[in-house]
């Protein structure tokens, strides 16, 4: 099954699932409850040709979906995903041109209200009322109407654990934390440059309260990581998001904010030092290329994953990456 064909079948099962009791909203299905969905809306001999992939692509289509604020998800280890609820997201202002996401239950009844023409396969509308007027409509029936901006108002900003944090976080002992004890000591350079030191090597004029623990994992060539608050004598752990956020507002407070080349390819693995809700903000703006690249300075003639930075979402995404102090000019 191509990619395109997963995704409209998750789009489409996901704004199906409903109850009786309740028709107005979705509920949430595991990634299993889809896949087995999907499985039994193919003929046997197409099962057997998809299988084995079947749980990687619509993981990956997921994700997509969720980066496209179509579909939100609940849990961690064992997450369940339900269509997002009917947004218009402003492509145009006057006369207002945009996107159609969320529960594509309530679409047919936006097409309707707004006189608006639409294109079912893009779930673009265009309709010559003005940006306000369709709100008012809209807005009445819970559907929203958001520019790009609006809809990261809500991102976390960079901030250090806070004392009620810290009183509901497991309280560790020296004997917990083990030997490859590290500090965050922020620098002001390339995004990818080490800012993890060795207990033994970190000066304490520049060590902040962050640490780290990496215990070797059974997976080869893995390792865990256990993030730490270190409050006077006292040792908290952190949740690696908590650990993220905090990093950034250290940098923020040392006047040491990372630098980041938006207009080069980025490494891809950039996702894993943002946290979480950035990383869909990421999937949005961003197109994956397969550069040949250097790894860990070395040449290489492995091709490796890289993100371009969409031309028409330049501006917004470094407004937005400026919120965790990402190339914000030395004070």
């Amino acid at each position: 099954m191509r990619p395109t064909e997963v995704k409209g079948l998750i789009v489409k099962l996901l704004s199906s699932a409903r109850t009786n009791e309740d028709p107005r909203d979705c509920f949430g299905l595991s990634c299993r409850q889809i896949c087995n969905h999907i499985e039994s809306l193919l003929a046997p001999e197409q099962v057997i040709g998809v299988k084995r992939t079947l749980w990687v692509r619509v993981e990956e289509q997921l994700e997509i979906l969720e980066s496209e604020f179509e579909v939100a998800s609940k849990g961690k280890n064992r997450k369940t995903y339900k269509m997002s609820p009917p947004t218009l997201i402003i492509e145009r202002e006057t006369p207002l041109r945009a996107r159609y996401v969320g529960d594509r239950a309530y679409f047919n009844t936006v097409v309707v209200l707004l006189g608006a023409a639409c294109d079912n396969e893009t779930w673009l509308i265009e309709t010559l009322k003005t940006v306000e007027e369709s709100r008012e409509i809209l807005e009445a029936r819970g559907i929203s109407v958001q520019s790009e901006q609006m809809l990261f108002q809500f991102l976390s900003e960079p901030t250090l654990p806070t004392d009620i944090e810290l009183a509901m976080a497991e309280q560790l002992y020296e004997d917990d934390i083990g030997p490859d004890f590290e500090v965050y000591i922020p620098r002001r350079m390339d995004f990818f440059a080490n800012r993890w030191v060795g207990i033994s090597k970190a000066l304490p004029s520049a060590m902040s309260q962050l640490c780290r623990v990496k215990n070797r994992s059974f997976l080869p060539r893995k390792n865990d990581e256990m993030y730490i608050w270190k409050a006077e004598d006292c040792y908290y752990r952190l949740s690696k998001d908590q650990a993220m956020i905090a990093s950034y507002r250290i940098d923020l407070d040392r006047n040491e904010s990372r630098l980041l080349d938006l207009d080069s390819p980025i490494p891809a693995r950039i996702r894993s030092e943002l946290p979480v809700d950035y990383r869909a903000l990421l999937d949005r703006y961003t197109a994956q290329v397969k550069l040949y690249g250097p790894i860990d300075g070395r040449n290489s003639d492995k091709q490796q994953r890289y993100l371009e930075v969409k031309f028409k979402y330049k501006v917004l995404l470094k407004e937005i990456l400026e919120r965790l102090g990402i190339n914000k000019p030395l004070a």
